[in-house]
């Protein structure tokens, strides 16, 4: 399995490539706990790139999930481990442009960072 991560205002994202397997869950569980140092809003977990996974690299999702995570990319793949157990809480998307438009923070008001003056007006 190989990750690469981005950061989308906020969101983290991790790309997963190969097959998450038995042998690669310390890496991957690894990669996201580097991935949410990294990021301050939810981390999105971008499996369009998976091969496969194994039962249990799939206990190993499960296992990061508490934390606050979402799935996109699954395409039509089944999760039974995720989809059975309705704890999780995990969100899942069906691509990372839907999940990015559903995770991205709300726009702030218009005049949110400007300073309002509130002494005297110098006219130059």
């Amino acid at each position: 399995m190989e990750w690469n991560f981005e950061d989308y205002n906020g969101t983290g994202v991790l790309h997963l490539y190969g097959h998450l397997g038995r042998r690669v869950t310390d890496r991957f569980t690894g990669a996201v706990g580097w991935a949410r140092a990294r990021t301050t809003g939810t981390l999105v977990l971008d499996m369009s790139g998976l091969m496969g996974w194994s039962p249990a690299g799939e206990a190993a999702i499960l296992a990061a999930a508490p934390a606050g995570l979402a799935l996109c990319g699954l395409r039509g793949r089944p999760t039974p481990l995720l989809t059975s157990n309705s704890l999780v809480g995990v969100r899942v998307f069906p691509d990372l442009n839907a999940a990015l438009a559903a995770l991205a923070p709300a726009p702030e008001p218009a005049d949110a960072g400007r300073r309002r003056q509130t002494g005297p007006s110098r006219a130059a």
